[in-house]
């Protein structure tokens, strides 16, 4: 703030009062505001690792959401459902592949993967919470399998690591039965996927479907927030 008032000062005291130099004066001050807040919140995310784990989540999140975007372009994928959240825990990104079922993908940003078993046991749970969604899905109904040649809702858990971590994964490297792989890795990976063929109806009922339950699931919560 010591330097705002000086700059502003100095441009004071020249005795220049044109438009320019009060637009230029206008810049400076929020340049340096802006500069400040982000001091401000860089400093609370460095003395804050609850906020700093919510930040590298979300990165993770993200950096996965773009190159299953690529995925999908490469026609790799059908589509996708994000953060699918259920009554106990939530799923990341629930993918519906075009030659590999159902992918449950837990997404880490990790400096380094010192807690890779924590990692796998979780990523055995998202997978189970997958098969439970998809159960309920096709529950009373044989619409969804009789549109593949194959069962499309088996699931494979995945954890997908983003971060300083990511390249210290080797190809195929797994933990307790769980697949870990580099996020830079992740498109050419879903496109080593074979095995089993969804077709593009059953792809899109189970796409809308999830996308159906997410609403219904984020509607309950928030009308639960309300009420407390």
């Amino acid at each position: 703030m010591v330097v705002l008032v000086a700059i502003t000062g100095i441009f004071l005291a020249t005795g220049i009062h044109s438009s320019f130099t009060w637009w230029l004066v206008g810049v400076l001050q929020t340049g340096i505001v802006a500069a400040y807040l982000h001091m401000l919140h860089t400093a609370f995310l460095a003395h804050d690792a609850e906020a700093i784990r919510h930040v590298r989540g979300a990165w993770g999140e993200d950096n996965t959401r773009s190159e299953l975007q690529r995925a999908k372009r490469k026609r790799l994928v059908w589509g996708w459902v994000d953060s699918l959240g259920l009554e106990h825990g939530d799923i990341d990104h629930l993918v519906v592949t075009r030659n590999g079922g159902l992918v449950a993908v837990d997404s880490k940003w990790r400096s380094q993967a010192s807690d890779t078993t924590d990692m796998a046991r979780a990523a055995t749970r998202v997978r189970h919470r997958a098969e439970g969604v998809t159960r309920d899905l096709l529950k009373g109904t044989t619409r969804g399998t009789r549109r593949a040649k194959v069962n499309p809702l088996s699931v494979t858990a995945v954890v997908v690591l983003w971060g300083p971590a990511q390249h210290g994964v080797p190809d195929g490297a797994t933990v307790d039965g769980i697949e870990f792989v580099a996020g830079r890795k992740f498109v050419e990976w879903l496109g080593r996927l074979d095995g089993q063929p969804v077709h593009r109806a059953a792809a899109t009922d189970i796409v809308r479907s999830l996308e159906v339950r997410r609403s219904v699931t984020e509607k309950a919560q928030a009308g639960r927030s309300a009420t407390r």
